[in-house]
Formats: structure tokens, C-alpha cells, sequence
């Protein structure tokens, strides 16, 4: 289930990882091989996504820091080399990010794939509850792993990763999360 990189993840990953500085179109051009018009076509497709990225004569594109979208290619700048190799898929909205991994799963999606939504309209928890996940108030999402554990070390894995995900915001950030524990 290999991804075909296009221009756009291209440009968006350059945008990201020089976000606040400024990279001329004949740079970018020169840099993929393409015309300085496919640039322009495809940062425009990205304004027009909401991303905030001025441009001007002889200023090139630069990506604003005050961009806060959940992107794969923003996710991607914090990963190690080894780590950028896994799967990462964003969605604005979805019905489950559950739903979407397991059919990502039984087409074959290779371990830690991971769905992330910024809205689900029919989030789940255990035992099929509702889970109420509104957009722009929270990050959602499900991982697919094939640890090769048993049933019972397996249900120690959600806990771990709720555990390790708030000491690391705790070392990022000056934030005190809290886990909302399964519902």
C-alpha cells in the first residue's frame, strides 16, 4: 500500500519544515523539476485549503507561523528518519477514525499506520459507546499495530501510549493534559 508523493505533499513538507522563511517559486521549480507555474498552481491550491502563505514579486512563498493545521507533512518534520517510513493519514472529518484503520487494515496497511481527524461525526469507544469529537476541539485518532502480542499484554497498549503521549506534551509544552480515561 505504497504512497505516491505528489508536488503538493512536496511543496507543503519544504513550506513546513521552513515555515516563517521565505523559498523563491524558481527554487522550488528548480527543486522538483517542475515550471515555476505548477508552484504557483499548487500554492494556491493550498491558500485556497486555508493555509495562510504570502508571496509576492521577488519575495518567494513563505508559510506563516500562525498556521495550526493538522497536516501529514507537518506530523512528518517531527519524526525521526527511520520513523517518517510509516503511514500517516489526515482527514479533516471522518465517520470513525476507528472505521478507517480497520479498513485500511484488512487492505493491508502495514504497522503503525496511523488515522488522524480533526472532527468525527460518529466517533466510538469500547463496547460501541458514542464518543463525542467535535472539530477544533481535540486531534483523533487510531494507529494500527501488529505487535504480535498476546490478547492479554495487548489491552496494556492503549494505556501506555495515553500515559507516554501526556509526558510528552508535559516536555514540549508548558501544558498539564489530563486522560480522559476509555469511556
Amino acid at each position: 500500500m505504497e504512497k505516491k508523493i505528489s508536488l503538493k505533499h512536496e511543496i507543503l513538507k519544504l513550506l513546513e519544515k521552513q515555515k516563517g522563511e521565505a523559498i523563491s517559486g524558481e527554487d522550488m521549480a528548480n527543486l522538483f523539476s517542475v515550471s515555476r507555474t505548477a508552484v504557483w498552481k499548487v500554492v494556491k491550491s493550498l491558500k485556497e485549503q486555508g493555509y495562510k502563505i504570502e508571496s509576492g514579486t521577488n519575495k518567494g512563498y513563505i508559510l506563516s507561523q500562525e498556521n495550526d493545521f493538522l497536516s501529514e507533512e507537518k506530523i512528518a518534520g517531527y519524526l525521526e528518519e527511520t520513523e517518517s517510513k510509516s503511514q500517516i493519514h489526515v482527514f479533516k472529518s471522518l465517520d470513525s477514525t476507528n472505521n478507517e484503520a480497520k479498513k485500511m487494515a484488512m487492505n493491508g496497511a502495514p504497522d503503525r499506520t496511523l488515522v488522524l481527524a480533526e472532527e468525527q461525526t460518529s466517533g466510538r469507544g469500547r463496547r460501541g459507546r458514542d464518543f463525542y469529537s467535535p472539530a477544533n476541539s481535540g486531534i483523533y485518532m487510531s494507529l494500527i499495530l501488529r505487535p504480535g502480542l498476546s490478547m492479554k499484554d495487548i489491552t496494556l497498549i492503549t494505556t501506555g501510549a495515553s500515559v507516554a503521549i501526556c509526558r510528552a506534551i508535559v516536555n514540549l509544552f508548558p501544558l498539564k493534559p489530563q486522560i480522559k480515561w476509555i469511556n
